[in-house]
């Protein structure tokens, strides 16, 4: 059954305004649960089926009820076991909470790429639970390539381009290209442009990342942060234009779509 990106890109758009962000930010500090997590803890086929194959846009309470009742037994059971004996459930069950909070918001982002990428342009992109696993977000054919899209967020300070592009990726994805996520405290960068304490390199600097930020980013009144749809243009535009020289087994950069 066809579907309709741009009615869907809307329903998740209102979605995510309507995001108490400030309700779960005691979370935020909460990293009792950092462990990694086998496939069967994850959330990902939960995320997947709420988000992006249904119009089923749950709130986070309800979605980690849902993955708390799917997981306890013997999942969560046999991870107490292991590096929790002795606490108290509600305890590990706090833990959880934050660590899916924190992926939660992360797909979340990733899946608004993905909706606005799909009501955008022809060349549609799919995505699933399995896909994500593999660390690939979603994969688009354009140029008779497959292209294997990575959302990396990048904050203050650039991270290197340190994840590898995989035999296993090389299954489904002929490049790999990596799209950056400004992670940034736009206040506290405007309050240094202001100071006279910082360098002026400095505040070259931030201003090119404000600039960066507003040009290709939108913050909701909440404070969540999304792709716009001129960014998207222009990573469109720059993997397209990489095609003609680009071999399968690489990547394009970060750095390639985003550059200050």
């Amino acid at each position: 059954m066809d579907r309709n990106w741009q009615e869907e890109l809307i329903s998740f758009t209102e979605f995510l305004k309507n995001i108490d962000v400030e309700k779960y930010s005691n979370l935020r500090q909460i990293k009792t649960v950092e462990q990694d997590l086998t496939r069967d803890l994850l959330p990902l086929e939960i995320f997947y089926r709420f988000y992006w194959e249904s119009y089923d846009f749950k709130d986070f309470d309800e979605v980690f009820r849902i993955y708390w009742n799917e997981k306890l037994s013997p999942y969560i059971y046999d991870f107490i076991k292991k590096y929790f004996y002795g606490c108290s459930l509600m305890f590990v069950e706090e833990g959880f909470r934050a660590r899916l909070y924190r992926i939660w918001m992360s797909i979340l982002t990733q899946f608004q790429f993905q909706y606005l990428w799909n009501a955008k342009f022809q060349e549609k992109l799919y995505s699933s639970a399995d896909l994500d696993s593999l660390g690939i977000d979603a994969v688009v054919e354009l140029g008779n390539k497959k292209i294997g899209l990575q959302i990396k967020k990048i904050s203050l300070r650039r991270e290197a381009s340190d994840r590898r592009f995989t035999r296993r990726q090389q299954k489904y994805a002929d490049i790999i290209a990596e799209i950056p996520y400004l992670v940034l405290d736009t206040e506290d960068l405007k309050n240094k442009l202001k100071s006279s304490r910082v360098k002026q390199t400095n505040k070259e600097k931030y201003y090119a990342l404000l600039q960066a930020f507003t040009e290709n980013f939108i913050k909701y009144q909440n404070g969540f942060v999304v792709f716009a749809e001129a960014y998207l243009q222009k990573i469109y535009n720059v993997i397209m234009t990489k095609l003609a020289d680009i071999q399968p087994g690489q990547k394009i950069s970060y750095s390639e779509f985003l550059n200050w």
